[in-house]
C-alpha cells in the first residue's frame, strides 16, 4: 500500500512539474510575440519580424533589397549588431531561434530610426554574463540608473548603439531617444499594444518573416519627409483605421507579402465602404498610358449598396446637405432625375491615375456607353472638339466619393466604355492619343513581368511606378529628404514599382504587397506587339 502511495505521489509531482514547465514555456513564447508590441512606442508605422535562424540568413544572404531601401549605412549598422549579438559564440545562444522585431519611427524631421526588440530564448544565460562578455570585447558603458540602466555600445565609426535589458527582452537602437521612450513605457506601467492584429494566427507563427503595418500612422510617417501641409499624395491613407499582418513569400528580386488587414469596423471612412463588396478583376490597369506614375483603382460588386454607404459617410462628414442641394440644382436646371438616370449605367470599376506630368486622370467604367454619353451631354457643355465640360460641380464626388474630390468641374471624353475626366483639356488629349496609338504601360515588358506576380482580383488597388513618379516624389519630399533619397546610400533607382491590393472578406481584407526591382533583361517576358481593343473593354 505504501508503495502505491509513493508511486501515485511521484506521478502527481511529475504531472505537476510537466504542467509547470509547459505553462512556463507557453508564457515565454507569448512574451516573444504579442507582449513585445506593448513596449513599442505608439508612433510606429511598421514592424518587421523574422526568425533568428540559419535558414533565414541562408535564404536572404544575397538579397539586396534590404540595403536598397534601408540604405547601406543602416544595413552596415545592422550587420555589425548581428556580429556582436547573433554570431558571437557566447552571446548567440541567448537569442537562438527567437523572433527579432524591428519597428520604424519618425524620430526627427526628415529622418527615421529603427527600434530593435530581441526576446531572449529559453536557453538564454544570465544577463549579467552577457554584459560581462560584451565588456571584454567592446567599449561598453552605462548611465547612472541602477534599476534600469541604458547601455552604450561604441563602434569604430563613432556610431553608438543604445540598449536596455528588461526581464527577457533586449531593446535597442542607434537613436537613444527611442530607447528612452521604450524605457519610459516600461517604467510607467502603461504598456499597450497599438497593433490590433491576431498574434495567434498559424500563418504568423509559421512564417519565416512578417510585416506589420499600422495604416493610421503611415501618413504622418511619410509626411515627416515633406514640407507641405496635408499633401494629397497621402490623403487616401489619412483616415484608414486598420492594421495589416503580412507574411513574406520569398522572391529573389522583390518584397512579396500576403496576409490579412483587420479594420476598425466602427470607423466611418471611405476604406470601409468596400468591406461588404465581392472582389473582382482590375481591368482599368489595361488602359494606363505609358507615363502613368500611380493609380488608386476600386471595384464594387454592388454599386447600389456602395452608394448607400457613401451617403451615410457624407452624413457623418456633414456634407449631405451641400451635395443634395447641388444635385437638386442639376435636376431643376436640366429637368433630369440624376439618381434615376446615372446610377443604372455605373459600372463596377472606377479610380484615379496620376501621370508623370502630375496631371490626374479619373476613370469610370460604364455598362451602357450610349446612355451615359447622352445623359452627360444634357448636363455639360462643349469645350473644344470632342471634349466637354460638366456644367455643375462635385457630381462625380457625389456618386463615387473621395478619389474624385479633386475633379470639381472636370472636362471629359468617353473612350469605348470608359468615362475619362481631367482638370484640363491637354491631359485628356494626351491620354486619348496614347490610347489610340496603344502607348500603354500594360504593353511594356517590365510591366508584364511585374503584373504576373499580382492577384487578378480585389476591391482596392494601389500602384506606384518608381521611374514615372520621380517628379511627383521630388515635389512631395523636402529638399533634405530628396537629397538623401537620391544619395548613393540608397539605391531606389533599381526599384520598378510598388503594388498593394485589398480583397474584401466580410470584416477584413486579404492583402497583397509587392515591391519589385527592375527585372534583368534576360528574365523579361516578350513585350506585346498587338493588343486587341476587346481585351480593354471587357
Amino acid at each position: 500500500m505504501k508503495k502505491i502511495i509513493i508511486i501515485i505521489s511521484i506521478l502527481v509531482l511529475g504531472i505537476a512539474a510537466v504542467t509547470w514547465l509547459y505553462f512556463k514555456n507557453l508564457s515565454a513564447t507569448a512574451y516573444s510575440n504579442e507582449n513585445v508590441f506593448k513596449v513599442i512606442p505608439k508612433d510606429a508605422a511598421m514592424v518587421f519580424e523574422y526568425k533568428n535562424e540559419d535558414s533565414f540568413y541562408d535564404i536572404f544572404k544575397d538579397f539586396s533589397l534590404f540595403g536598397d531601401l534601408l540604405g547601406r549605412n543602416n544595413l552596415e549598422h545592422l550587420n555589425a549588431l548581428k556580429q556582436v549579438f547573433v554570431d558571437d559564440a557566447i552571446i548567440s545562444p541567448s537569442f537562438a531561434k527567437s523572433n527579432l522585431f524591428f519597428s520604424l519611427h519618425q524620430n526627427q524631421r526628415n529622418n527615421a530610426d529603427i527600434l530593435i526588440i530581441a526576446p531572449f530564448s529559453k536557453e538564454a544565460g544570465d544577463t549579467d554574463e552577457i554584459i560581462a562578455s560584451l565588456k571584454t570585447k567592446f567599449k561598453l558603458i552605462s548611465d547612472a540608473d541602477a534599476n534600469q540602466p541604458i547601455y552604450q555600445l561604441s563602434f569604430n565609426n563613432k556610431s553608438n548603439f543604445y540598449f536596455i535589458i528588461h526581464q527577457s527582452l533586449m531593446i535597442g537602437s542607434f537613436e537613444k531617444t527611442l530607447v528612452k521612450n521604450a524605457k519610459e513605457i516600461i517604467l510607467s506601467g502603461k504598456e499597450s499594444n497599438s497593433f490590433k492584429i491576431d498574434f495567434k494566427s498559424p500563418r504568423n507563427k509559421n512564417s519565416i518573416a512578417n510585416l506589420y503595418l499600422n495604416f493610421s500612422k503611415i501618413p504622418d510617417f511619410l509626411n515627416n519627409f515633406s514640407d507641405r501641409k496635408n499633401p494629397s499624395e497621402t490623403f487616401a491613407l489619412k483616415y484608414v483605421d486598420a492594421f495589416a499582418s503580412l507574411n513574406i513569400n520569398y522572391q529573389s528580386r522583390a518584397f512579396m507579402f500576403s496576409g490579412v488587414t483587420q479594420v476598425n469596423e466602427k470607423a466611418n471612412n471611405y476604406f470601409n465602404l468596400f468591406l461588404d463588396q465581392e472582389p473582382g478583376n482590375n481591368t482599368l490597369k489595361n488602359i494606363l498610358p505609358f507615363d502613368a506614375a500611380s493609380y488608386s483603382f476600386f471595384y464594387v460588386s454592388d454599386y447600389k449598396k456602395f452608394k448607400q454607404g457613401l451617403n451615410k459617410l457624407f452624413a457623418v462628414r456633414k456634407e449631405s446637405e451641400k451635395l443634395k442641394k447641388q444635385l437638386d440644382n442639376i435636376t431643376q436646371i436640366h429637368s433630369i432625375n440624376i439618381d434615376k438616370e446615372l446610377m443604372p449605367v455605373m459600372g463596377n470599376e472606377f479610380g484615379v491615375m496620376q501621370l508623370a506630368s502630375g496631371d490626374k486622370i479619373g476613370v469610370v467604367k460604364t455598362i451602357n456607353t450610349n446612355r451615359l454619353s447622352f445623359l452627360l451631354s444634357t448636363i455639360s457643355s462643349e469645350a473644344v472638339e470632342n471634349i466637354r465640360r460638366f456644367d455643375d460641380s462635385y457630381l462625380l464626388y457625389s456618386y463615387l466619393g473621395d478619389p474624385f474630390k479633386s475633379f470639381q468641374r472636370p472636362y471629359y471624353i468617353i473612350i469605348e466604355n470608359h468615362l475619362i475626366v481631367a482638370n484640363n483639356t491637354t491631359a485628356l488629349r494626351n491620354f486619348q492619343k496614347n490610347y489610340t496609338n496603344q502607348n500603354l504601360l500594360s504593353r511594356s515588358d517590365k510591366n508584364i513581368d511585374f503584373q504576373q506576380y499580382l492577384s487578378n482580383q480585389g476591391n482596392i488597388f494601389y500602384f506606384i511606378h518608381n521611374s514615372n513618379a520621380k517628379a511627383i516624389v521630388k515635389s512631395f519630399l523636402s529638399g533634405k529628404a530628396h537629397e538623401n533619397f537620391k544619395s548613393d546610400d540608397f539605391d531606389w533607382k533599381n526599384i520598378y514599382a510598388l503594388s498593394v491590393q485589398f480583397s474584401a472578406d466580410k470584416d477584413k481584407f486579404f492583402t497583397n504587397l509587392y515591391l519589385s526591382k527592375i527585372p534583368e533583361p534576360q528574365n523579361l517576358l516578350p513585350s506585346v506587339d498587338s493588343l486587341l481593343v476587346d481585351s480593354l473593354v471587357q
